[in-house]
């Protein structure tokens, strides 16, 4: 068995022992298998550049909680080194419970991500105590509850800080270490639901997660014939506290006076829930982190350039991209001469429909 299988074999035995249940599936992926369009031949998308995460190194932003928290327990339980980076100390000794006491296979440091110069202290640090890093998680998150159009300059500066230039600056410090060391590599940015479809009413934190996936898509189009592999990750509701983000902005940053009202999406109100009945973990909302690092683990496995876990949304990003789809109906026939142009730009999203749709059965099942 190729390390690969042995790979996938250790995440659905990984995912049995969370989910205790019949299984998880995203049926939603295969609902539209029989009547989808021909995707344009634009070759094959870029291979795994990691095939198992065994004593890989790993440095996780904002990894001491929530999200980041979840992909750490299961990148350690699948073998690797990993790296929790906070923006202080004082939620370490909870994260660490979760793990053996004195693993030599964890590390964990102070990072502020909107500290340009911090990251390279912290990438040294992290080769000083592990070696390079093979996988980057942009994880840290604020979840500013701003609208766009009334937020301050320092709601902007502040969410924009952490969620879009964390990000950069993070892809800024490793791909030059990760390309000088050859080996397989990976990249992935957490973003969210927000950043493919606008309309929670949280402007800022919407126009940053919205260029965080561009970030990402743009990476893969640029490193796809390179060693280092790329993801754009989207989830949706889960366990986290990222409700708490105000008590984490910076002194310089609060506003002077109490924050403007958000103003309300516009639109009918969505239809009331009901109460959620016992599901499979990949429908339970909110999700829990541990799952959600489970499907982060087999994105990355699988070199997905999205992996995004709120299948429900899919009417929303359809309508969406479908307005941009009807806003380019031409009014006259396109010329001869233009006919032949190179209109796809980049192969890298033809390319990943065909990976999706041959790679759609994943045994992603809690059996």
């Amino acid at each position: 068995m190729d390390e690969q299988s042995l790979n996938r074999r250790r995440i659905l035995s990984g995912m049995a022992l969370a989910a205790g249940t019949a299984g998880i599936g995203l049926g939603t992926r295969n609902a539209r298998a029989a009547d989808a369009p021909a995707t344009p031949d634009a070759g094959t998308a870029q291979a795994p550049t990691i095939t198992d995460v065994k004593d890989k190194v790993v440095y996780i932003t904002g990894g001491s909680s929530g999200i980041g928290l979840g992909i750490a327990r299961v990148m350690h339980e699948y073998g690797a080194k990993v790296v929790m980076g906070n923006l202080n100390d004082q939620q370490f000794a909870d994260a660490l419970k979760h793990f053996p006491a004195n693993d030599p296979r964890l590390f964990t440091v102070v990072h502020d991500v909107m500290d340009r110069d911090g990251w390279q202290r912290t990438a040294d640090a992290i080769e000083k105590k592990f070696g390079a890093v093979d996988i980057l998680v942009n994880n840290a998150g604020v979840g500013l509850q701003q609208s766009a159009s009334a937020g301050s300059l320092k709601d902007w500066e502040w969410g924009m800080g952490v969620n879009l230039w964390g990000p950069i600056y993070g892809v800024n410090t490793f791909v030059p270490r990760m390309l000088a060391k050859k080996t397989g590599a990976h990249i992935l940015t957490t973003t969210s639901t927000s950043g493919i479809l606008p309309g929670s009413g949280a402007g800022i934190y919407t126009v940053a997660k919205i260029a965080a996936v561009g970030l990402m898509e743009e990476l893969r189009h640029e490193l796809r014939e390179t060693n280092i592999g790329t993801s754009a990750f989207v989830p949706g509701l889960t366990t986290t506290n990222i409700g708490q983000s105000e008590s984490h902005r910076p002194e310089a940053l609060k506003n002077d006076a109490p924050a403007a009202p958000r103003r309300a999406a516009t639109g009918a109100p969505p239809a009331a829930r009901p109460p959620a009945p016992q599901v499979s973990p990949a429908w339970t909302r909110p999700q829990d982190p541990v799952v959600v690092g489970r499907f982060v683990v087999d994105g990355i496995l699988h070199n997905d350039l999205f992996i995004v876990l709120q299948p429900e949304y899919r009417q929303g990003v359809e309508a969406r991209c479908n307005a941009l789809l009807e806003s380019m109906v031409p009014f006259t026939p396109i010329p001869e001469h233009m006919k032949t142009g190179n209109y796809l730009r980049t192969p890298i999203f033809a390319q990943e429909i065909t990976h999706r749709r041959a790679t759609r059965k994943r045994e992603i099942k809690g059996t």
